[in-house]
């Protein structure tokens, strides 16, 4: 039995095209001769019969695909659900019992109605994550560029004939106006209407106004590190982050701080234009990104059509303005080196134990096990600083590393603070590789048995997998870890407030 970690790739595989050849294909027209030819074999034809897997989601590739012929089906293949749980646990928090009811077979409240986004022209939605795309479709595009995993599976709904290519060749082909033009109405006709309603704040928008867009807004194509606009510049347009992901910085005196990352599915650019006209922040592409921009002129019209819009976008900008504020006091204060070194002074919530009061009876532990389907995501050990041990369990940064290169933006932060891994999560490990200090685990919860496409007759195991990581028990009083120490050793602190008076206390060092 063979067990799958890796995409099971063909290595372009299937018949070389020559320039000739790929320049009688309407999206490579106008693109140099000698450009292609310099780049022979990177791009290849290759047939599948209907039923053929092509990829799955989770593995690594290095490839994109353009349909020439045919349907295939895109679809999320590990349940789309929470870590069922793997019994219970006895201890002292089950006084907690009443209290801490975990969640089970079903969405969160606040994204029963979501799309997931994939690296395709469509996007899943949320109850029926299935999606068929057709000739004239290009998928993988951020596996291809960016070296993602590949964010769902991808299986042939009839006989199909597609162009496997490197990323040399996509980037030429993304650069080309040929392609661009088709790209861009693509987009305008068969994905605007989603990728505006699965925005939470813009979910009401009529369809009138989403007509009255579609002519408006323009797909702009970013390389890694390209600017999107400078501090100080005139706002002149609103975001959408269709493709890869956005850094968010602020000049301050002495340097530059990161203030955010904003994902495929997110947002930017409000801020500048409800604020007086000005960029108030640096944005640059983190990797290879596409924007969908909308004129300042249609944003402000949006507003005015829509007041529900304009509420929400006002409380995003006063939550976004607080947390730049917190941000920037944090970086002018000088905590102990070896104490910044570690990261605690980025954190905006930091679950600490008093050793002198700890017994390591590990009923927080426990406790957090049983609030969260059987899986604890606190391990008590980690950096000590004074009296204090810093367990291995989410801090909140405000520089949240683990939030870049989700395939499918399972992982994002909520606006009171805590880190939430959804459940159409693959299981791909890029959050848990991201986070710097080992904060997320990928739990498996079960396995399947496939045929294996290099050789039919033999089956191969697949493991389902999710990431878990703390969620600050957000539906409760307080956080289960918390509750149940019968010590009061276990507290969650705002960090930059507990330590202002602690400085220089005692060194860090590993417990």
């Amino acid at each position: 039995m063979e067990t799958s970690n890796v995409e099971l790739p063909h290595k372009l595989s299937g018949d070389a095209l020559s320039a000739d050849e790929l320049l009688a294909i309407p999206i490579f027209s106008g693109i140099s001769r000698s450009l292609l030819e310099k780049n022979a074999g990177a791009v290849v034809r290759r047939s599948f019969k209907r039923g053929d897997l092509i990829c799955r989601e989770g593995d690594y590739g290095s490839t994109a695909f353009y349909i020439l012929k045919g349907k295939v089906d895109v679809y999320i293949s590990t349940p789309v659900a929470a870590v069922e749980s793997t019994g219970g646990v006895r201890g002292f928090f089950q006084k907690l019992k009443s209290l801490l009811v975990s969640r089970k077979n079903g969405a969160r409240a606040d994204v029963d109605d979501r799309l997931i986004p994939i690296d395709a022209p469509v996007d899943l939605t949320y109850g029926s994550p299935k999606a068929q795309i057709v000739e004239g479709d290009l998928f993988g595009e951020m596996t291809c560029m960016s070296r993602y995993p590949r964010s769902a599976t991808v299986r042939a709904s009839e006989d199909c004939e597609m162009l496997e290519m490197l990323a040399n060749i996509l980037s030429l082909l993304l650069k080309n106006p040929a392609f661009k033009e088709k790209a861009d109405r693509n987009y305008r006709e068969r994905a605007l209407d989603g990728h505006l309603r699965s925005i939470p704040i813009l979910k009401e928008l009529s369809a009138e106004f989403i007509d009255h867009l579609r002519s408006r807004v323009e797909l702009i194509h970013y390389d890694p590190g390209e600017l999107v606009f400078r501090q100080g510049d005139e706002a002149d347009a609103f975001f959408l982050v269709r493709i890869g992901f956005v850094k968010v910085t602020q000049q301050v005196p002495g340097g530059e701080i990161v203030l955010s990352y904003r994902p495929r599915g997110s947002f930017f650019g409000e801020m500048g234009i409800l604020s007086g006209g000005k960029r108030g922040a640096t944005c640059t592409a983190l990797d290879h990104v596409e924007l969908v921009k909308m004129p300042v002129a249609d944003f402000k019209l949006l507003l005015e059509q829509f007041p529900s819009v304009q509420a929400a976008l006002d409380e995003v900008v006063r939550v976004r303005k607080a947390e730049t504020e917190i941000r920037l006091s944090n970086a002018a204060a000088v905590p102990l080196e070896a104490f910044l070194d570690q990261g605690l002074m980025e954190a905006q919530n930091l679950l600490l134990l008093d050793l002198e009061r700890c017994t390591r009876c590990d009923e927080c532990v426990r406790a957090c096990a049983s609030a969260h389907d059987g899986i604890t995501r606190l391990i008590r050990d980690g950096l000590r600083f004074d009296k204090y041990l810093v367990p291995t369990t989410c801090r909140t940064c405000r520089d949240p590393l683990c939030m870049i290169g989700c395939p499918v933006g399972s992982i994002r932060r909520k606006e009171t603070l805590e880190i939430v891994i959804e459940d159409w999560c693959i299981g791909c490990g890029v959050c848990a590789k991201g986070c710097p200090y080992g904060n997320i685990t990928i739990h498996k919860f079960g396995e399947r048995q496939v045929a294996n496409p290099k050789n039919p007759e033999k089956m191969m195991t697949i493991e389902d997998k999710k990431a878990t990581t703390c969620d600050l028990c957000t539906e409760h009083a307080q956080p289960a870890c918390v509750a149940a120490c019968p010590h009061e050793a276990a507290m969650r602190v705002v960090p930059h407030e507990f330590f202002a008076t602690r400085i220089g206390v005692g060194a860090a060092k590993e417990d």
